[in-house]
């Protein structure tokens, strides 16, 4: 992982800034709803593990009808402790039950083999072929990611002269996320095995749009 994202991720973004900014733009709620799409896509049966990488604080939980995760067996994991201690103090005030794990995506240490794996706007912040080869080696039976799309001529993650909460503002001095090529990326886990079988879009502010894109497992173990 870039050294500037990792130190921005652990010591520098604090929560509150983090979901100030991801409300402020409109990404929560996005993502919340491209959620919710994509497991109603998964057509998961009780019991099913799903397992969400780089959940963060779990923002999503406050958007969406939680009621939607209770069938599962839920693990989440993110790299900073403090945003997993906030992700635990929101499971149980949604009356949610999970595993939550510290862990690195590009060398991710994750349980194999769950029904579902989500990802939402975790690929930008880490070399995202590593992160394919993470999912390779986890194999899930489905995976479901949320992308960031920028409009023509808009380069860098963050938009250009919008305002941001103090400690973001201060952490993309250190480090900056890059955009993941949807094309690159549907390529790259297709080489895997897993292939694309549905794009669901949302629009956000500044002209972007959040893409969920859904994998399923088409190897030959998976069909068994």
């Amino acid at each position: 992982m870039d050294p500037g994202l990792r130190r921005a991720w652990t010591e520098i973004v604090t929560a509150e800034d983090y979901e100030t900014h991801m409300a402020n733009v409109g990404q929560a709620r996005a993502a919340a709803d491209l959620t919710a799409a994509l497991l109603h896509l998964a057509a998961l049966a009780p019991g099913a593990r799903v397992t969400i990488a780089g959940a963060g604080t779990g923002q999503m939980f406050d958007s969406l009808d939680t009621a939607l995760f209770r069938p599962y067996r839920l693990t989440c994991s993110d790299l900073n402790p403090a945003f997993l201690a906030l992700l635990r103090r929101r499971l149980l005030a949604h009356g949610l039950r999970a595993e939550l794990l510290e862990d690195d995506f590009e060398e991710s240490t994750l349980p194999p083999n769950p029904d579902l794996l989500l990802a939402t706007l975790l690929l930008e912040h880490i070399d995202w072929r590593r992160g394919v080869e993470s999912i390779a080696r986890l194999r899930p039976r489905a995976c479901a990611i949320i992308l960031q799309e920028n409009p023509p001529g808009m380069a860098t993650a963050v938009t250009p002269g919008r305002t941001l909460p103090p400690s973001m503002a201060r952490a993309v001095e250190v480090g900056h996320p890059v955009l993941v090529p949807k094309s690159g990326l549907i390529s790259a886990l297709g080489a895997h095995g897993f292939g694309c079988v549905e794009q669901i879009v949302r629009d956000v502010l500044d002209s972007k749009r959040l893409v969920g894109l859904f994998f399923r497992d088409g190897s030959p173990d998976a069909l068994f």
